[in-house]
């Protein structure tokens, strides 16, 4: 059970990181500054950097936050034989809420291509995802479905760098890319040269 000021931390957390995300979609993330933050969210400047290191930290923890989603729905996904089915099964939880937030999408993109830190701040979070993928590939490894000569951790990679790519040119194109279709294709090519 959590306690009032465990709440308390949470709930404040929390503010911050929409007050950001608010402020991101309206003027940007390279406009925004902490000062605003720290308006928007009525909070000490002070107290933003007691829950996020930088605004680089706060886009980071909107790409854990989703990961913490997908093990939140794992009973979503992981149920069949089929690994390629739960890997598109994960993209498609994943793409629920990027079309959703379209807008703070296109924030975190353009932003995590033009900053080197948002990217940086990104790296654990995209490490978790191969992580993800690369657990799903051995498991499947193990139970002969897939070919065992390949390193899961590879092809984990080659996952990921299709959700990452194709979500690039979703944005880039205005949300008129087939975005779950593409990854579909992708995804079917690189089973084909896993599967046993």
């Amino acid at each position: 059970m959590m306690t009032r000021r465990e709440r308390k931390k949470r709930e404040t957390r929390q503010k911050i990181f929409n007050a950001a995300i608010k402020l991101f979609n309206e003027y940007g993330f390279e406009s925004t500054t902490i000062d605003m933050i720290s308006e928007e969210a009525d909070v000490a400047r002070g107290t933003i950097f007691l829950h996020f290191s930088s605004k680089e930290s706060i886009l980071a923890n909107w790409s854990y936050e989703r990961l913490q989603e997908i093990e939140e729905r794992r009973e979503e996904w992981d149920f069949g034989d089929s690994c390629k089915q739960k890997v598109l099964r994960i993209y498609k939880i994943m793409n629920e809420v990027n079309i959703q937030n379209y807008d703070f999408i296109k924030v975190v993109v353009e932003s995590s291509m033009k900053y080197r830190k948002v990217h940086e701040s990104e790296k654990e979070v995209h490490f978790e995802l191969r992580e993800l993928f690369s657990d799903l590939i051995e498991e499947a490894q193990e139970r002969g479905r897939l070919k065992a000569k390949f390193n899961p951790l590879v092809a984990a990679n080659m996952l990921e760098n299709i959700y990452y790519n194709a979500l690039y040119d979703w944005v880039r194109s205005e949300g008129a890319w087939p975005l779950e279709e593409i990854m579909e294709e992708k995804v079917s090519i690189v089973f084909e040269g896993l599967d046993a």
